[in-house]
């Protein structure tokens, strides 16, 4: 473990951990480098000594909690080449990159995920008016059960009492005459509740564009579920300066702008997908190419475990939704995913059953790209 090679790329790593706060515990001859952050462990390389060279296994990096330290030191869970995605979990957010994600679901219960980010807040389905969810002033439905549409009389009640303008609610079109029924029927037994009345509830269609800011816009694409249902991708527009000018000095620039020339370029950037309640057929013949082109997917895997004598996928089709194994056997679909955050599992399952059944069947190259999202298995909604 001496060659200057490997002294390097020591030394590379050490101000690596420095950088994300991680501690370097140990390394040893063919083994492993083994970093710890706080409540959990990540092995972020398996060093192998060939002469003078590294050997670069091309797997993905472990960054699951709760992981054997036996089980890290296998060479065949780690890789050097893939950068792992940096996860923070913390009082039920879980941060990918700039996005927040408070994912609350259990099938058939309720459902409700708030996304944040230093520019946007936003919601997808309101089974469960979270208090995370209160600064969302867009919300958008996926269907019309009750565990996902149930709490949006809720929802408007708590930011009129907090003194908060009117949200918008976007559904299907086929459930926008239902929902405002079900609202005026809540003003009419709440009586006080002026919040009730004249709920600003809008069709969304497919061939719609929702802006949310000046930079944020949301479409919608059909989903298939057992009743209507479509889910939602999050766009950002970036201004950028156009390519054939990046090699021009500031000076020259300005000259052609102030000569009314455009120098810039407006880049669009599926960034966030939410699939709602979903068989896995959505990933085959995706309605959107973007779908499978965004930052971060969030989707459901109702169905993780097999039982004898049972076809458990189709058990899952037959009600509308998605098993484990669909997105396993399929993991390739997601090469150019960032991230995938699970959500929406049977209340049958455990927070540990989840937990394991991901460290124990998710293929090498999901391992470090899907979270379970189980703050609703784990903790109880503050309403």
């Amino acid at each position: 473990m001496n060659s200057p090679c490997l002294n390097y790329f020591l030394k590379s790593l050490r101000l690596e951990c420095k950088k994300f706060n991680w501690k370097l515990l140990l390394y040893e001859s063919n083994s492993c480098v083994l970093l710890k952050r706080t409540q959990s462990t990540a092995l972020i390389s398996t060093l192998c000594r060939n002469k003078s060279t590294l050997a670069r296994p091309k797997f993905p990096a472990l960054t699951m909690s709760n992981i054997k330290e036996e089980e890290l030191m296998k060479p065949e869970n780690v890789c050097l080449d893939q950068k792992p995605t940096k996860i923070i979990e913390a009082e039920g957010w879980i941060t990918i990159g700039q996005y927040s994600v408070f994912a609350w679901s259990v099938s058939g219960l309720e459902s409700c995920i708030v996304i944040k980010s230093d520019d946007v807040v936003l919601t997808f389905d309101m089974g469960i008016a979270l208090p995370e969810s209160l600064k969302a002033s867009s919300v958008f439905i996926t269907h019309g059960h009750v565990d996902h549409i149930g709490a949006v009389a809720s929802h408007v009640s708590k930011r009129g009492l907090g003194g908060l303008k009117p949200a918008r609610y976007f559904v299907p079109p086929h459930l926008v005459e239902p929902l405002k029924s079900s609202l005026q029927a809540h003003y009419l037994m709440a009586e006080t509740v002026e919040a009730l009345k004249g709920v600003n509830v809008l069709p969304f269609v497919e061939s719609d564009v929702v802006r949310l800011n000046s930079s944020y816009f949301v479409k919608a694409f059909p989903t298939i579920h057992r009743i209507p249902s479509q889910g939602y991708i999050l766009y950002k527009e970036t201004k950028k300066l156009k390519p054939e000018l990046r090699g021009l000095q500031g000076f020259e620039i300005a000259a052609m702008h102030r000569a009314g020339q455009e120098i810039h370029e407006i880049v669009t950037t599926p960034e966030l997908a939410y699939c709602g309640d979903t068989v896995f057929d959505v990933f085959l013949n995706p309605p959107n190419p973007d779908l499978l082109k965004v930052k971060l997917l969030i989707t459901e895997a109702t169905f993780l475990d097999e039982e004898i004598g049972k076809n458990m996928i189709q058990k899952a089709k037959e009600r509308g939704h998605t098993h484990l194994s669909e997105l396993i056997q399929h993991a390739e679909l997601f090469s150019e995913v960032g991230h995938i955050v699970l959500v929406h599992f049977s209340n049958k399952y455990s927070s540990k059953y989840i937990k394991d059944c991901f460290f124990h069947r998710l293929p090498q190259q999901l391992r470090g790209k899907v979270t379970p999202a189980t703050v609703a298995k784990s903790t109880f909604a503050s309403t």
